[in-house]
């Protein structure tokens, strides 16, 4: 594992497929990448962040009860701070696009090789984020011709609670620290609520995040 991680991966797998789990579990557990569980569909998964407490979660997209997709807008909304991995055969662009609206940190393809697997888990991990290039690029060839239906569009209504609270404190001029101290919450999950943030808001940074929300009075901006 990246010796530069912050904090344990503690990762759940969750696929309909077993012999896919099973390659995926030995492919990280070779990398000494913590797997604490697995589950089949969208309704296990969301059942495993409960009981199991992983911070990534690496998922399917066509599953059956409930898919990826799906699974993934449940988890978010109560476990911002857990990231998310999009597995999939697919590259429809809507879906992608969804992904990341709700919170992914990445939209892999299956046949990606084994190594760039553990390069994107060790990098969601560190915040960042990643979309498959084969899948980037045909989204890019619609946006240069002005296709806007993959467009990612701000949105401040898909803010959570906790999104909002680091909103306000990003306002307020506060630092990642010191919001991770005022919320008890650890840097990491104050890190993956800015990035949220910043994608919802569809903008590039923190100062643009507090500018767009002091005019669109998403915050509090009354003297204290």
């Amino acid at each position: 594992m990246n010796e530069f991680l912050n904090s344990e991966i503690r990762l759940l797998l969750v696929d309909d497929d077993p012999l896919v789990r099973r390659s995926l579990r030995m492919l990280f557990e070779l990398h000494d990448i913590s797997v604490v569980g697995e589950a089949t569909n969208g309704e296990e998964a969301i059942d495993c962040i409960n009981r199991l407490k992983p911070t990534m979660v690496l998922m399917d997209v066509n599953m059956p009860k409930m898919d990826g997709i799906r699974a993934a807008r449940v988890i978010k909304s109560k476990s911002p701070g857990v990231q998310i991995i999009i597995l999939t055969v697919s590259n429809q662009h809507d879906k992608v696009v969804q992904a990341i609206r709700d919170g992914c940190s990445a939209y892999v393809l299956k046949d990606s090789p084994a190594e760039q697997l553990i390069e994107i888990v060790e990098s969601v991990a560190e915040g960042r984020y990643f979309v498959d290039t084969a899948i980037a690029n045909e989204l890019l060839v619609n946006l240069v011709q002005g296709t806007p239906h993959y467009q990612v569009q701000k949105d401040p209504s898909l803010l959570t609670m906790r999104e909002k609270e680091v909103l306000q404190l990003i306002v307020n001029g506060h630092s990642n620290k010191e919001i991770a101290s005022k919320l008890n919450i650890t840097l990491r999950t104050v890190k993956a609520h800015v990035s949220s943030i910043l994608i919802k808001l569809d903008v590039n940074d923190r100062t643009q995040a507090a500018v767009l929300a002091i005019q669109e009075k998403l915050v509090d901006t009354s003297p204290k």
